[in-house]
Formats: structure tokens, sequence, C-alpha cells
């Protein structure tokens, strides 16, 4: 659990001492109504002081964290607590009440009582094994094309996915491609049906032009649009040719690594001349040829479960090594920073390079999120009267932005409008542990725009 999050134990305790206090109101003012020697008055409006104060807490305790809730449980609301039974003790000795037992002893037995209930309930509930997740045998050699697209889906949306939820694997591509017939409101091109689309598409006149014309290099890459013989060496296509022997494998694999050699019209930048996309070989995503080609195999099959006739990729062989390791082994588990990578490792593995342009980073230049140059910006934008988060400084701005993105969506000036909101995934929170947390708000809290 995040320190963001409530502890369910310290928000049953609070309750419980407020229903305590209720309890404890209700007692003495029936006492009171009984006695005429009594100041009814009075010690009602004592009790109901410490009512009222104890529900108060127990309110402020609902909107704290759990580190809060610690410190605020043991420094308020015992303390309140504890004049609470003295106070009582005092009352019963006052009125000489003699036909119940002492309130000390009344409060033993009550505490006795929740906590046995407490412990009953908790151990009715079913219960869970936390074992570590286990790591994926290895798949070496001779494998069937099922297992090699199996691969492919894995990079693309991770071993497990959740109904709901945005699974998103090693390769990152679900923040932003759909993969739905129809789904066509993802910050990128709808991937569904690619493998037959891009042996088309390399035959449009659009293709043949923009935003590079074939046969030239894309200035960024280097590489010559249109002339898969020249992609690096361990990437190509065995027995590539040029344009007019492309088919989809070349034209999925170009767009992997060179996007901007072309890019789907209304889904690039600068009048769609330069494509958001990273180089996959590249940080953040890095894949390995053998991961390249397995996320091909699955594309050109995705539409035809159990139909490898169309997928064009080889097999891996037993000299290309473990698959296993291709895949990046316990990568394949759901995704989870625990903080001992070194920052540029922990940045790269959530995919925030896809997004954001961060100093420091080697790759991180990406421009569908706001430049992170919180240094300089975290105090103005807590300062705008569009902010509504509960941050007071650099640092909580960063958590908070990272814990809950859409409580303040910043404005893009170069064209006058937001960023989209959910454009940085919400479930970071369950992908972080707390030193890792700790350490990206402390670089990112420190990153400046250059110069």
């Amino acid at each position: 659990m995040l320190p963001e999050q409530s502890d369910v134990l310290w928000t049953f305790l609070a309750i419980t001492f407020s229903v305590f206090a209720l309890y404890v109101f209700a007692n003495v003012v029936n006492h009171c109504r009984e006695r005429e020697d009594v100041g009814t008055t009075f010690w009602g409006g004592v009790f109901g002081a410490f009512l009222v104060v104890m529900f108060i807490e127990t309110s402020t305790m609902m909107g704290m964290s759990q580190d809060e809730q610690m410190s605020f449980f043991f420094g308020k609301m015992v303390l309140t607590v504890f004049l609470l039974l003295l106070t009582w003790g005092v009352f019963f000795k006052s009125a000489d009440i003699q036909d119940q037992s002492p309130p000390i002893i009344r409060a033993f037995f009550w505490w006795t009582t929740i906590s046995v209930l407490l412990a009953g309930y908790t151990n009715w509930l079913p219960q869970q094994r936390s074992d570590p997740p286990p790591k994926a045998a290895a798949i070496v050699g001779e494998i069937t094309m099922e297992e090699y697209a199996e691969m492919g889906r894995v990079i693309i949306f991770g071993a497990k996915q959740v109904a709901g939820q945005k699974a998103i694997g090693k390769g990152q591509c679900p923040l932003c491609h759909t993969f739905e017939a129809g789904n066509n409101i993802g910050r990128c091109p709808n991937l569904f049906g690619i493998g037959e689309r891009g042996a088309t598409r390399v035959k449009e006149e659009r293709y043949l032009n923009e935003p590079v014309k074939v046969g030239e290099p894309e200035p960024a890459t280097g590489v010559i649009k249109g002339s898969p013989q020249d992609v690096q060496e361990e990437y190509r296509r065995e027995g590539a040719g040029g344009h007019d022997s492309m088919n989809s494998e070349d034209y999925i694999r170009e767009s992997m690594m060179c996007p901007t050699c072309y890019v789907v019209k209304g889904f690039g930048g600068a009048g769609d001349l330069k494509s958001p996309m990273p180089i996959i070989s590249k940080p953040p995503i890095s894949l390995s040829p053998i991961e390249v080609n397995a996320v091909i195999a699955y594309l050109q099959s995705a539409e035809t479960p159990g139909d490898f006739s169309a997928v064009t990729v080889p097999l891996p062989s037993a000299d290309d090594g473990s698959t296993e390791e291709a895949s990046g082994g316990d990568e394949e588990q759901p995704l989870f920073v625990t903080g001992s990578e070194s920052i540029e490792e922990m940045i790269n593995k959530l995919g925030c390079p896809l997004c954001h342009t961060i100093p420091g980073v080697e790759g991180a230049v990406g421009e569908l999120g706001p430049p992170l140059h919180e240094k300089t910006n975290a105090m103005n934008r807590i300062k705008d009267p569009r902010y509504k988060g509960k941050a007071t400084n650099t640092k909580e701005y960063v958590k908070e932005s990272i814990l809950d993105p859409s409580i303040y969506v910043v404005m893009n000036e170069g064209e006058n409008e937001l960023y989209p909101d959910g454009l940085m995934p919400p479930n970071f929170k369950n992908m972080l542990s707390v030193e890792a947390l700790d350490k990206i708000v402390d670089f990112i809290s420190e990153t400046e725009a250059k110069g």
C-alpha cells in the first residue's frame, strides 16, 4: 500500500472511537435523566463536546493518507479518548454511581469485544497468498508460431490482462494504440488489421511522398524510407529488397524502426511531419530483434486466431538464444518498479519518455504530454486557478500528478489547448513501491529546461 492511500485499520479504529464516544454520551445522559441531583445540562454539554470532537477527528482521518493517519491517531485521537475516560470516571465518582461497574472496566470489555469481532471477521474473509510471481520457463530453440505470436501479445499487453483495465506490456503499445475493430479513439492509429493494411499502404501515393519520399533518408534516424534492406542488420528481414518488393512485414518493421518515415494522417505533430512514436529498438522500449519479430507475428495473426498462414516472420532458432531472455523474462509478469533500479531505468520501465521530454534521461523527448520541467513549472501550476489538488510544494505536486494525473491537466501552450485528459495512465500507484515513488518524485522535482 502506498502512503497516499488510507489504511483500513486506522479508519476502522477511528470509527470505533466515535461509536465509543456516542456510547459514553448516551450513558451519561441516561444517568442524568434518572437523577435530579446531577447537572444534566453541564455533563451533557461536556460529553456532547467530546462526541463532537471525536466525530470531527474521525472525519479528518478519512481524508488522510496512511502515514498521516498513524501520527494523527496516536497524537490526537488517543489523547481525546484518554481524556474522555478520565472525565467519565470523574462523572461516576462525583455522581456516586454504584449500580454499574467503573468506566475503566466497561471500556476494557468494550475494546476486548471490538478486538474479538475484528479478529473473527478478518479470519472469516478468504485468505490470499502473496508469493512472488513464478518465473516463466525459457523457450529455447524449436517453438511453434502460436507460441511465438503469444510472445508478441505478452510484449504488447503483458502477461495478465484485467477486464476494464488497460493492459500494458514491455512494448508499451496500448499507451497510444488501440487494437479492436472500430476503436479509433487512441492517440495513435488503430492497429487492428495492420497485417493486411500494411501491404496496401506502401503502394499509396501518400506513403510514397510524405513526410519523407521513398529512397530518401529520414533525418532523425538515417533510415532510408522504402529500403528494408538498409535497416540495421540484426533487425532487417532476411532477403529484404527495395520498395517494389515491400510487404506488410516490411511496413510494420519500418514503422517500428523509423516511425517518422511515414506518419498516418491526423496522428503526427508539426502537420503530420513527425511521429510521436519512439524508435522501438531504443530506450525506453528497447525491443530485441526476436521481440520485434514476435510483435510482428502477433499483429499479422491477431485477426485470425489459430490461423498463422499470414505470418511472414521466421521462427527463432536455437542460435538466436533464449526467447525468455529476449522477452524480458520476469518482465512478462505484471509491471512493478521496486526502487532498486537506477532512476533512468525506472523512468524507462514506466514508459515516461513515450510522452514526456525529461531532462537528464536519454531518449526522453516525447511530445504527447507536457515537458517535465517541474523545478520551474510546478509552483506556477499550483497557483493556477484551474488547479484543484492539495499540493503546496513541488514534490507534493509531482507525487500528486503521478498518483492522480486527472486532478490537474496542463495547458499545451504551443497549441493553446489542454493536453488530453487520460493521457497519463492512472494506475502508476499500483506499479510503484514507496521507495521507487520517492526516488522518481525527488528526480522529477529537480528537472528544469536547459539553457
